[in-house]
């Protein structure tokens, strides 16, 4: 059987698997979607077996693709990694990584990638992280993604972490708030209204989430999901929120803000990159790795972004 074999439909059913989808697939292996399908017919032929079945408007894969995926993708990967081993990573090569993030890490990474006049023929795409953790690691563990960067604990021995860069919170209010002048107080804390901002995989509220102390509760004015959409609530209304301090500085002269102390112990928040296990002596892993670490500039005690 393997005389003749094309690793090549290896290749292609590893991409219908990760998507479940034949055109997703091709666009990713810069392929036509007749092209995958055909290959896709011609490994099903030499297994002997049905890899994938309609499942409403997409496909699902059976019981034999589901056993075949575990033995094929570990293998593909060991192939992968030797070759680059031997040839060594080149940005050079086309190759598009992908990194789940949040919001502000985006906010900060997206102006450095487009003005990194190094990448090659490299892109990173940035994409939202999954509110649920699990997800997360799926995306990971299915090459949906190559990173991703996050300030949760993990504890999964398939994964393993690099820290990144610390942040913290404040509390941002309008320059021209009547009552708030360069400093809040607990009392001042409590008395205005808030625009609030919810963690969904925490499911707890930015303010809460990183400081030492039990919070009362809040005049909430507004709940948004964005910082951005927060700081421009912020700057439009007499309004106060706790914020991300890096992306205070960013944008608290756009948005006419000033940026305040929280009256509380906040909790440091300490981001770190996240990657399978396997990725870890990857060459073109490594240089994902080292490339997002040069954008940001750290400072002896870890907490200053460039």
């Amino acid at each position: 059987m393997f005389h003749d074999f094309d690793l090549n439909l290896l290749k292609v059913f590893v991409a219908v698997y990760r998507h479940q989808s034949i055109t997703r697939a091709a666009d990713d292996m810069g392929l036509t979607q007749p092209g995958v399908s055909g290959l896709l017919k011609r490994l099903q032929k030499q297994v002997g077996s049905p890899l994938f079945v309609r499942s409403g408007r997409g496909i699902a894969p059976t019981q034999h693709a589901q056993e075949l995926i575990k033995q094929v993708e570990p293998a593909l990967i060991q192939i992968n990694n030797a070759l680059e081993s031997l040839e060594g990573f080149s940005v050079q090569h086309p190759r598009k990584f992908v990194v789940y993030t949040s919001e502000p890490i985006m906010l900060m990474l997206l102006p450095k990638i487009e003005a990194d006049t190094q990448l090659g023929n490299v892109s990173i795409e940035l994409q939202p992280a999954h509110a649920n953790e699990e997800h997360l690691f799926q995306g990971l563990n299915q090459h949906q993604a190559d990173l991703a960067i996050d300030f949760t604990n993990y504890s999964s021995a398939s994964y393993f972490t690099e820290a990144l860069f610390t942040d913290d919170v404040c509390v941002i209010a309008r320059n021209a708030h009547p009552r708030i002048k360069g400093t809040i107080s607990k009392e001042q804390y409590y008395q205005e209204k808030h625009i609030t901002l919810k963690l969904r995989r925490e499911d707890a509220y930015l303010a809460d989430y990183f400081t030492e102390e039990e919070l009362h509760e809040r005049m909430v004015a507004a709940e948004c999901t964005s910082l951005v959409s927060q700081m421009s609530m912020v700057s439009a209304s007499d309004c106060v929120a706790t914020i991300a301090r890096s992306i205070a500085h960013m944008f608290a002269d756009k948005f006419d803000a000033q940026v305040l102390d929280t009256p509380f112990t906040g909790i440091p928040v300490h981001y770190q990159l996240v990657a399978h296990n396997r990725e870890r002596h990857s060459p073109a892993n490594m240089w994902l790795r080292n490339k997002i670490q040069t954008y940001f500039s750290i400072s002896s005690d870890n907490s200053l972004l460039r």
